[in-house]
């Protein structure tokens, strides 16, 4: 599996706080074998699910909560849509995934919110059997959506009830300033320079304002069509504040057009 930097999420200060505090009592679970906690986190699809992930299991293997000697990645993304059969074939994979033991002993991430549509059926039953198993051995990150449902919530309280050592965490919003962070970040990674950082700053935080750029999809959205708007004149792409004008201008314009149609 590819290895990343130890890069802390930007925003998500409650998990990140939780997964450092685990990774402070790292001699605890050396010493005595235990387990660290699984995670209930609301948070929607594509808003820093994965990067979270990856954080906590960097986080966990440079500290030595883990041993991460089970398989060969160290940790795996389920999301569940709902039906049987997808449910059988994903606990299938965790279990596929202990290559160098009998069971998956490393980090597992699960959207579960598929699950909460089919809480009378089969589908919950052996979703609770195969939590409970899986639990004992792997650490487990339940995801759900940022503002759970009536369904989820009686999921939630169904799993707490089967599954030990759960511990359920709050995620705060995302700031304006976490949004412009996200932005100037994906903007970096598609390997473009910014000039004029402080007045660049000013004017990006005003945008976000007048648009109302408020999730991590917006935010990365945002970055990709900044990127047309730099100046590729030079060895290195840059963006300035012009650039994020000519963009906003080409915003109301496209607005305007979509008044007058």
């Amino acid at each position: 599996m590819k290895r990343y930097d130890i890069t802390k999420p930007i925003g998500l200060a409650t998990p990140c706080k939780e997964i450092e505090a685990t990774c402070g009592m790292a001699h605890v679970y050396k010493r005595c074998g235990l387990r660290p906690k699984h995670f209930i986190i609301p948070l929607d699809a594509g808003s820093g699910r994965t990067t979270l992930v990856e954080y906590m299991t960097d986080k966990y293997k440079k500290a030595g909560v883990l041993s991460f000697t089970s398989g060969l990645d160290d940790y795996i993304e389920i999301s569940f849509d709902g039906t049987l059969q997808q449910l059988k074939q994903a606990f299938a994979e965790i279990d596929a995934a202990a290559v160098y033991t009998n069971e998956y002993r490393n980090i597992v991430s699960m959207d579960i919110s598929g699950i909460s549509s089919h809480l009378g059926e089969t589908q919950l039953t052996e979703f609770l059997k195969n939590c409970k198993r899986v639990c004992a051995y792997a650490c487990v990150i339940f995801f759900v959506h940022t503002t759970p449902s009536r369904n989820e919530e009686k999921l939630l309280e169904k799993l707490c009830e089967t599954v030990d050592n759960i511990k359920r965490l709050a995620v705060e919003p995302y700031t304006k300033d976490d949004i412009c962070a996200l932005i100037v970040k994906t903007v970096g990674e598609h390997g473009i320079e910014i000039k004029h950082e402080t007045v660049f700053h000013a004017v990006l935080s005003d945008m976000v304002s007048e648009f109302g750029i408020a999730s991590v999809k917006e935010a990365i959205s945002t970055a990709g069509m900044l990127v047309h708007f730099a100046d590729f004149s030079g060895f290195t792409p840059s963006v300035d504040e012009n650039s994020l004008k000519s963009m906003i201008t080409s915003w109301h314009n496209d607005a305007e057009r979509s008044e007058v149609k």
